[in-house]
Order: structure tokens, then sequence, then C-alpha cells
């Protein structure tokens, strides 16, 4: 009789590998019965188990056995589902019933619907997988191997050990909502919008470009938030660069603002979004110098805010839900390190401060004292970040470079050319870390020595932009080429420029057509 080891193994597969019972509630557990069968979803794969101790049944029976099972699959609606059969033997079973389990399975292949069985030799711990295609086992012959490497054949779990894994499963899926509801979350997705057409009118009534009022409106800009503007940590949470940003931003809102508010209710909701609006601000300012502006800081923090949930509730982070949240995120992160326009500063810093500000406000029904270590645990570690993120963002190199930038830039603009190199060289001097600075001050500093027609020491720094941004560095070597009479390696640069789809096309264009006529 294996009942001692059949409970020990069912509730480990209900713990540790997340499946449930298939047993009526008014029914007391009982696994005298030899057959006990369990059920769960593997990514959108129905798994039905059966765990069968085998050594009750003859050859006759086991054959019954895998009929069942062909009838059950032939019966189950939908695809993706496949029943699996753990015959259990003390010892290593006979030929002729191993051959009656390994040809008695059965494929739908057309509905991805399958039969498949394994064979364990319990006094050996082996487990024998009966086929090959599919490879798919649901983490079975993995999660027997452990099972029996651990002795846990030998942990003496009761049916009572098993109810209350049931009972704790049932409590993490009691999911009870703070509001019916969302009102606050289509509010802010009002205010972006409103926000955007109010910017949208004052530059169709003043001619200003829409990008360019982005600043007074509220933009994050290190420069200013430098000089003491700090209100620029809150406003650009509101602000979007053009309607897609703002549509994609909004859709992402709705989506995971509506869960986190009715999880969480409309005063924990809003606390948790602006923290991590303004937190991924603050990281943004120390880790990245260019202007931004969305919502999607404080978006990230929420979705921190439900993989704090999940964690809170294993069987919720488990299942499909669990997966869904996770993949999410992670391809939000991959996208945003992909795509150079995207500030992934601030996606991290409001992915942190939603998982903190959800630490420091959840409460549970049965709050013990681990519940609050958490919530001071939650609360210190929230303010060490702030803490750490604002004193590195004011006080690190890119925080002492920047004004001297933007004053760089400022003489550029009024073609005061001397002054804007010699700024740029000193910005150079101080070795800046960012390759983005390096970038934008050689391109500077070039453009400066050519409207000075300083070519031969425009050349030097030239070449130093080719290394780190090769469509500026080829751009500006050409034109230095071209001005200097120096056609071939003229030609050479424009060319690769061209190759490289420089934004000054038309201008290179003009000068290769220019080189050419020369030439002829």
């Amino acid at each position: 009789m294996k009942n001692s080891l059949i409970t020990s193994l069912v509730g480990y597969l209900i713990e540790k590998e997340f499946f449930n019972l298939i047993s009526p509630e008014t029914e007391e557990l009982d696994f005298s019965s030899g057959t006990t069968s369990l059920i769960k979803d593997f990514h959108g794969t129905s798994v039905l188990l059966e765990i069968i101790d085998a050594d009750r049944m003859d050859s006759r029976q086991i054959a019954m056995s895998m009929e069942h099972g062909t009838a059950l699959i032939n019966n189950i609606n939908g695809r993706n589902a496949t029943v699996f059969k753990l015959f259990l033997f003390e010892n290593q079973p006979d030929t002729e019933r191993l051959d009656i389990i390994s040809k008695g399975q059965a494929d739908i292949t057309a509905e991805r619907k399958f039969l498949r069985t394994f064979s364990v030799n319990c006094s050996q711990g082996a487990i024998q997988k009966h086929f090959t295609v599919p490879a798919f086992d649901a983490h079975i012959v993995r999660t027997v191997k452990r099972f029996f490497a651990k002795k846990l054949d030998k942990s003496g779990t009761t049916v009572e050990d098993i109810k209350r894994l049931i009972e704790n499963r049932k409590k993490d899926y009691e999911i009870q909502l703070k509001v019916k509801k969302p009102w606050l979350t289509y509010g802010i997705i009002v205010i972006n919008i409103v926000v955007w057409l109010i910017i949208k009118l004052v530059s169709i009534r003043t001619g200003q470009s829409y990008s360019d009022l982005l600043v007074p409106f509220g933009a994050k800009i290190n420069s200013y938030i430098l000089q003491g503007q700090y209100w620029r940590f809150f406003t650009p949470m509101f602000l979007h660069a053009d309607e897609i940003h703002l549509a994609v931003n909004c859709y992402s809102l709705f989506i995971v603002g509506s869960q986190v508010e009715k999880l969480f209710g409309r005063g924990r909701f809003a606390f948790i979004y602006l923290f991590s609006g303004i937190l991924g601000n603050i990281v943004s300012l120390a880790f990245s110098i260019n202007v931004a502006v969305g919502a999607s800081g404080a978006i990230f923090g929420l979705m921190g805010a439900m993989l704090f949930f999940a964690l809170k509730r294993p069987s919720l982070l488990k299942s499909s839900f669990g997966a869904n949240l996770i993949t999410t995120v992670v391809i939000n992160l991959a996208y945003g390190f992909m795509n150079s326009r995207i500030d992934n500063n601030a996606h991290l810093g409001g992915f942190a401060g939603g998982f903190l500000t959800t630490g420091i406000v959840y409460n549970s029904k049965e709050e013990t004292s681990r519940d609050r270590l958490v919530n001071a645990v939650s609360l210190i570690m929230a303010v060490i970040v702030t803490i750490a993120a604002t004193l590195y963002g004011f006080n690190n190199q890119n925080s002492k470079i920047v004004p001297i930038l933007t004053e760089m830039q400022t003489f550029e603009t009024q073609e005061n050319w001397a002054q804007a190199e010699k700024l740029g060289e000193d910005i150079m001097d101080l070795s800046p870390s960012s390759k983005n600075i390096r970038t934008s001050v050689l391109w500077s500093i070039t453009r400066a020595e050519i409207n000075q027609q300083k070519y031969q020491e425009g050349i030097p720094h030239a070449e130093q932009l080719v290394k780190i941004s090769p469509v500026d560095g080829h751009f500006l070597l050409g034109f230095i080429y071209f001005n200097t009479a120096q056609y071939d390696a003229a030609r050479e640069h424009l060319q690769k420029a061209r190759e490289l789809e420089s934004p000054y096309i038309e201008t290179i264009n003009q000068m290769l057509a220019r080189i050419e006529g020369t030439a002829k």
C-alpha cells in the first residue's frame, strides 16, 4: 500500500508545482483508492495528472485505465490539453505491464491533445518517461526526481497538511476589491489628454512647435532642475512627446492602473503612482542628461505594485497572472534598452518606487509581525533610495557638466563660436563618461571650429566623433574636406554619412553633386 507515499507526493505537487486536486469539496480527502487526480494550467496548456498505485492493477486493469485516458482526451473541449498518467510500482514492473503503459498513449495532434505516461520504481526513486514527442512533461519528471532525492516519500505528510495547503491556496486567490470603478485612473488619463490638447492649442496659436513648448510646461531638463526648478520632478509625468506616446501611455495606464486602483483603493493608488513617477524622474536626473517627458515611470511603478502583490500570494505568482506580469515587465524593459529614445532610467526608478511604496501601504486581513516588518523595511528602503538617487543626481559628474553644456549651447545659439569652442574644450577636459555628452560636445566644438574656418583644428575632433557617432563624424569630416577642396576625401566621408542615413541627406547630396560637377 502506498497511501502515505501518494499523500506526500500529492502534497509536494500542490505546494511546489501548484497543481490542484480534482475532488468534490463536499467529500473528505481520501487517497486510499489508489488513484488521485490533479490539474493545473501550464502556460495555456491544460494539464491533468493521474497518480496511480499500479501494484493494485493487473495487465487488464492497466489497459482499461489507458482506454479511459484516451476517452478523456477525446472528450476534452478545446485545444492544448495533456493527460499524464503516473504509474507507481514498488519495484521494477514487469515487461507486459510496461508495454501496455507505453503503447496505450494517444495523440490528437491537430488539436494538440495528448495522453502520455510515466512509470516509477518507488524503491529506487527512478522515473521512466515513455514518450519523446512532444517533449513537454509539465516538469513532472524533474519534480518526481526531486521528491525522491529529498526522501519526501518518508516525510509523513498528512491529509490535514494538504487541507492547509489547499486553504492557503484559496486565500491567495481571494481578492477583495477596494473600489468598483477606477475613477482616479480615468481622471489621470483625462488630465494627460487635456494637457496635451492645451499644449497643442498654444502651439497652433503661437506658431511654436509642440516639442519646444514641452520645456515651459515642465519637461525634465537637468540644468533647470539643478538651478532649483524641482517641480520638474513632478510635471513630466503629465506631458507626452506626441500623439503616439500619449496613446500608448494612456492605454497602459487604463490596463494596469485600473487593476491597481481596484486592488489598493484610490488613496494608496495615488501615493504609489505619484511617488513612482517622481522617483523615476529623480533616477533619470541621476543617470541621463536627456530631456524626458511621459507617464511611463509612474506606469512602471504600477507594475512594481502588481509584482509586490503577486509575491505576497505565491499561488497567484505561479499562475498565468504572474507569468504575464513578469513577461510584460521584461519585454518593456528590454525594448527600452534597445531604443535609445526611451529613458529606461525613469522606468527602473519608477518600478523600484512602485514596489517599495506598495510594501509601505500593503496590509492583509491577517496582519502578522512579519507584515509589519515588511512595511517598515519598505519605508526605510524607499527613503534611502530616494535620498541616494537625489544626492547622486545633484553631485555626479554629469551634473557638474550640464550647466557648462547649457552655457555652451547658449553661445551656439548666439553664434558666439569662440566661446562655444572654449566651453566645449573645458567639458572634454573633464573626461565626461556619458557617450551622449561626448557626442554633443564634439559636434559643437567641430561646428564652432568650422564656423571660425579653423578646419585643421576641426579634423581631429571630427575623427574623435567618428569613433562614438560615425554618422555625425563622417558628415563633419566630409564638410571640412569639401570646404578645403579635398574632394576625394570629402566624397568618401559624405558617402559613408549617407549610407548611415544622416539627417543632413539634402546637404550631403548637394555637396556630392558639386564634387562630381567639379570632377567633370
